[in-house]
């Protein structure tokens, strides 16, 4: 199947901060990805940049929690059809972003934050979020449902690890995170129905 990233992709490598991300959007271009969300360091360039580079994507953008004034700047999710069967790929970024990135980016002249991320106390509003979102793919007809999270699971990303999601939530049948650098691959873990969701962490899958 054709690439996907769990974000931060545009920053690191010295070809990102020369070309403020542009030539590694032309690669994931030619390399053929056909889904990708935001990481935290995907608005290091500032945000009207990263909304410019999107553009430039022939691919989208997804993420079910990263809203302006209320209203989501990306598609929440995507549904893709293999073999007839309908698999949904949720997209969610971590809450952190709007510290971990430059906060000024996120407001408007007045210093009023204008973006959010569905940061709160304790996550329930990254959960309800993230469910609502599973639930419409579910009933969009989607078969299966893959979080494509840039959560992370160091103690500095609770409460929004990618752990807590699944705990917290049902219907997600697999997450690919990012963020944390590490790798685990398919650990297990029992969601809030007591089933099983396979998660496996790196950024790019």
């Amino acid at each position: 199947s054709p690439p996907r990233d769990a974000g931060a992709s545009i920053q690191g490598e010295p070809i990102g901060p020369m070309t403020t991300g542009e030539a590694i959007i032309d690669i994931m271009n030619a390399v053929g990805y056909d889904i990708a969300i935001p990481g935290n360091h995907e608005f290091d360039y500032g945000m009207d940049r990263f909304l410019e580079l999107t553009k430039k994507a022939n691919f989208p953008y997804i993420s079910c929690n990263s809203n302006k004034g209320g209203e989501l700047i990306f598609q929440p999710y995507i549904i893709k059809e293999f073999d007839g069967v309908k698999i949904a790929f949720v997209g969610v970024d971590t809450p952190k972003t709007i510290t971990s990135s430059t906060p000024v980016f996120f407001q408007d002249e007045d210093g009023n934050f204008v973006y959010d991320f569905c940061q709160d106390e304790d996550g329930s509003l990254l959960y309800s979020t993230v469910q609502a979102n599973v639930d419409a793919a579910r009933a969009e007809g989607a078969k299966y449902v893959i979080l494509m999270a840039h959560l992370g699971i160091e103690g500095e990303c609770i409460p929004y690890t990618s752990s807590e999601v699944v705990v917290n939530t049902s219907g997600i049948d697999a997450v690919l995170d990012g963020h944390s650098h590490s790798v685990v691959e398919c650990e297990r873990i029992k969601n809030k129905e007591g089933k099983w969701v396979l998660v496996d962490r790196k950024s790019v899958v």
